[in-house]
């Protein structure tokens, strides 16, 4: 789910990030892709923060390669 959304900054909120190891999955695959800056995973929660720069990935590609990322992690990004 979108928790909310600005070019540059993304909240996501995904049950199957209270998880550990996929949270630390899904934080290391996303951090390695091109323009994001920082990402963050507060587990307790299931909340995850993804800083980007939006000149290096426009919106639609953060959203394919979301879609991608998450989806190995296990968690399905419906937009």
């Amino acid at each position: 789910m979108i928790v909310s959304f600005c070019p540059g900054r993304v909240r996501l909120r995904f049950q199957e990030l209270k998880d550990e190891e996929a949270a630390a999955l899904a934080r290391t695959r996303i951090s390695a892709t091109a323009g994001v800056t920082n990402v963050e995973i507060n587990t307790r929660t299931g909340s995850i923060l993804i800083e980007y720069d939006p000149l290096i990935l426009p919106t639609a590609t953060l959203i394919e390669l979301g879609k991608t990322e998450l989806a190995y992690c296990g968690i399905a990004l419906k937009v």
